[in-house]
């Protein structure tokens, strides 16, 4: 059985480079928890915080105090040594269960999604880029729209 052909996009509007999908899988390897510069802040609502906390066995209060900052009015986790403060020494991480929507939808960001950005500075640091399974562009957009969310 032959895969049905894409339907042509409006006129005017250009299919994205990924249109085939893309390979992504994994390897557990914590290189996206580590302090990149431009890239250095995970955002937290107070669901995720919720989640986290309960994750954790704590209150949201202990848990914001303990595990969470602001950065220019947003809550964010903290670093420990340039790094996410949940990251093991295994480089595993310590709360993968109850991760924040900004961890879970790596690397399907908007901004990832530039061709030279995903081909240059995302594969460079993520081994799982190019392995696993075929996302297809549906998945690729619902997590880019996903991770944009937690922006607002």
């Amino acid at each position: 059985m032959t895969k049905p052909a894409e339907p042509r996009p409006p006129r005017g509007e250009t299919r994205p480079w990924y249109v085939g999908g893309l390979r992504f899988g994994c390897t557990q390897c914590g290189r996206c928890c580590i302090n990149h510069g431009d890239e250095s802040f995970v955002y937290v609502s107070t669901a995720e915080m919720r989640v986290l906390a309960r994750h954790l066995e704590l209150d949201l209060a202990t848990f914001r105090r303990r595990y969470t900052t602001t950065h220019e009015g947003d809550r964010v986790l903290k670093d420990a040594a340039d790094r996410c403060i949940f990251l093991g020494a295994d480089h595993r991480c310590r709360v993968h269960a109850a991760r924040p929507v900004q961890c879970r939808t790596w690397p399907f960001w908007t901004e990832n999604l530039e061709p030279a950005v995903w081909r240059g500075r995302v594969q460079a640091r993520c081994p799982g880029i190019g392995r696993g399974r075929l996302y297809c562009r549906a998945e690729i957009e619902a997590q880019a729209r996903a991770a944009d969310a937690t922006e607002d």
